[in-house]
């Protein structure tokens, strides 16, 4: 069921409407709504999410009472093995084949049946952290299944995300009863909605429609054209994404639930350190508390450091997707990583020198963003030996040409990175900005203004129908 469908929009205002009339009733109201939601993707996946939350959920229990580990490793190996089926058998067994130049009996019927169930990467993940949490007592095990059941199944962020810790989330659905009606949360969820849906509608699908097509005619590229086609990617990803994070956001807003905001300007980011904490936040927070550190983090010295950096880094890679362009994107940036932190590490001083210089920023920002395209160029490519044709063409100045066809790209390219800028802008201030409006602009013509916004969204919806780029991870 996608945000920005008809269904959706009834399952969201049925459930609000429950919500703040049977108050009794909340935890269940988001529970069905939950049921409802997922059960749409498919009967069989619902059955096998709640069975495996189900078991999490108990094991956590057993986790907690007997202080037994045993309980902690039959919870993750249950969620690896349903993640490692659903998402990598495919991968594994395809690689085998190629290694050992074997086959195996129905092997591509196989796979073939194999359907990724939606939000499954995403669910694991939120299970996962939560029974490490239980294992390290830093949290008390949830004892209501149904309760338990909302935390990890909550429709406004199941398949894309934001993931939620236990210790952020599961307070906020204990207290669910004494939640109130409040004008602010409603104008903020509506808030967030709409921008998320203004993203995804007027932005990603668009840009989708000329990424897609540059990167379908890539033996042809010449070096402007494969720059063009990974500036294009790079926000076409940022804007499909950032949508569904904030729409998640919005929904919450109007259940009185606080949902973390995933993504905060990425691109003006000045290197791959700050980018992390723009982009993804919380599956990078995720990679750092649950792999980095407990592989050892920064206490083992700078050399094992990188190393536990790279393998974190390319972990993050595969969770994205069962295929090397996937695992190689992740070690791209596990590179960048440690190549920022040798330039922190034995030229300091130099930085120190030039840290609070304007020119300086800026030129950060323009290297990082270009290292960071390159990057999506692995992300976007259909295989491995097309991603390394792309990026050849990207550096063959031999073959450099400008035409007018690519003006207008770059123009278009030039208003997308002016836009992130005034986004960042209005992100920082927007509190002071509401105000201006609600003092300045009158009440009548402020409501005519998101009526119209509203009308046109739901018409570019109904006709566009196009799914959110990380449903398939």
């Amino acid at each position: 069921m996608l945000f920005h469908s008809f269904e959706f929009l009834i399952l969201l205002s049925i459930t609000v409407l429950v919500y703040y009339i049977f108050p009794k009733s909340r935890v269940y109201a988001l529970a069905w709504a939950n049921l409802l939601f997922y059960g749409a993707s498919g009967f069989n996946y619902l059955v096998l999410f709640g069975i495996v939350t189900f078991i999490s959920y108990f094991l956590a229990l057993k986790l907690h009472e007997s202080k037994n580990n045993l309980y902690y490793y039959l919870g993750l190996g249950l969620n690896l093995l349903n993640l490692l089926f659903f998402k990598y058998s495919g991968f594994l067994l395809s690689n085998l084949t190629s290694l050992l130049n074997i086959g195996f009996q129905n092997q591509d019927e196989f796979i073939s049946r194999i359907i990724l169930p939606v939000g499954i990467s995403f669910y694991t993940f939120q299970i996962i952290a939560y029974m490490t949490d239980v294992k390290r007592d830093e949290i008390e095990p949830e004892r209501s299944f149904i309760r338990f059941w909302v935390f990890i199944s909550f429709f406004g962020q199941l398949i894309a995300g934001p993931i939620m810790r236990g210790y952020q989330f599961l307070p906020q659905i204990n207290d669910v009863k004494s939640c109130i009606w409040k004008e602010s949360r409603l104008k903020y969820g509506i808030y967030y909605i709409m921008m998320g849906l203004s993203k995804k509608l007027l932005f990603a699908d668009y840009l989708a429609t000329y990424a897609n097509r540059f990167f379908d005619s890539y033996m042809n590229f010449t070096m402007l054209d494969g720059w063009i086609a990974a500036w294009l990617f790079a926000f076409q990803i940022y804007f499909d994404f950032s949508a569904y994070s904030e729409i998640a956001v919005g929904v919450g807003h109007l259940f009185d639930l606080d949902l973390d905001i995933n993504f905060k300007s990425p691109y003006i980011s000045r290197s791959p350190k700050e980018f992390w904490k723009r982009w993804h936040i919380t599956l990078s927070s995720w990679i750092r508390d649950y792999i980095y550190i407990p592989l050892g983090g920064n206490k083992n010295g700078f050399v094992m450091q990188c190393m536990f950096l790279m393998t974190a880094m390319t972990l993050s890679g595969m969770w994205h997707g069962a295929a090397w362009t996937f695992i190689v994107w992740g070690a791209y940036h596990g590179l960048l990583v440690i190549f920022h932190n040798i330039y922190l590490r034995y030229f300091s001083d130099f930085r120190n020198k030039l840290k609070d210089k304007k020119w300086y920023n800026a030129l950060s920002v323009f290297v990082f963003f270009n290292l960071t395209s390159i990057g999506w160029v692995f992300f976007r490519a259909k295989s491995f030996s097309q991603a390394i044709q792309i990026i050849g063409k990207m550096f063959n100045a031999g073959n450099l040409t400008i035409t007018s066809f690519q003006v207008k790209y770059l123009v278009i390219v030039a208003g997308l990175c002016l836009m992130h800028v005034v986004e960042y802008l209005v992100r920082k201030n927007e509190q002071e900005i509401a105000g201006k409006i609600q003092k300045h602009v009158p009440v009548p013509l402020r409501a005519l203004g998101y009526t119209v916004m509203v009308l046109a969204l739901l018409v570019i919806a109904q006709t566009e129908q196009s799914t959110f780029i990380y449903f398939q991870f």
